[in-house]
């Protein structure tokens, strides 16, 4: 079985401009311990994705993106 996860860029955090949807599937046991893992860090799982996505593209080639 897998949960579908979905995380909205949305808020002041965000670049300006129009805000997109990103949807992943992971397995349910993935997917619960990450949850649980960023929520004891205080974080949430939407902030987490984002940086990484945003670390991921300035390392691999995008760098000019103003993120």
């Amino acid at each position: 079985m897998h949960t579908t996860l979905h995380y909205i860029t949305r808020g002041h955090t965000m670049s300006k401009g129009k805000q997109a949807t990103i949807n992943i599937r992971l397995d349910e046991e993935t997917a619960k311990a990450f949850k649980d893992i960023v929520e004891r860090d205080g974080y949430t799982q939407s902030l987490v994705l984002r940086e990484f996505i945003k670390k991921y593209i300035k390392r691999n080639g995008q760098g000019a993106l103003d993120l």
